[in-house]
């Protein structure tokens, strides 16, 4: 076993999977790099709706995902300058951080939940005890 370790085959195959870890983070950073920057330039990041919708796992019918996506991708269109710099380079890293492709209802729901009012406990504050 530690012959193995010394070897140099042991050293030809952690290069191996160096080499490999090293292009799959080129790959990820080029292409979730470009839908970051487009937030930091104020753009709508550019989802591929039809890989969202076939890889989506989703109950719906495909027609129905696509329009859904057209919908959110609308929305989004007309408010998308009224969300914050910062909340959208957050929900545009969330979104395309996932296995699957991104998409823009998750967008829209990120945006929505992050400029969404706080709300208080419905119950009140907790009781204060009295000294």
């Amino acid at each position: 076993m530690i012959d193995y370790l010394f070897s140099s085959k042991a050293g030809e195959i952690e290069t191996g999977v160096i080499m490999k870890r090293t292009i799959l983070l080129s790959v990820c950073v080029g292409i979730f790099g470009s839908q970051i920057a487009s937030a930091a330039e104020g753009e709508i990041p550019k989802f591929d709706i039809n890989a969202a919708c076939r890889g989506s796992g989703s109950v719906q019918t495909p027609a129905k995902c696509m329009q859904d996506e057209q919908a959110a991708r609308d929305q989004l269109t007309k408010q998308w300058r009224e969300f914050k710099q910062a909340d959208a380079s957050r929900c545009i890293r969330i979104t395309t951080s996932r296995a699957g492709a991104a998409n823009y209802t998750e967008l829209l729901s990120c945006l929505q939940a992050a400029t969404a009012p706080q709300r208080t406990d419905p119950f009140g504050g907790l009781p204060k005890i009295a000294k």
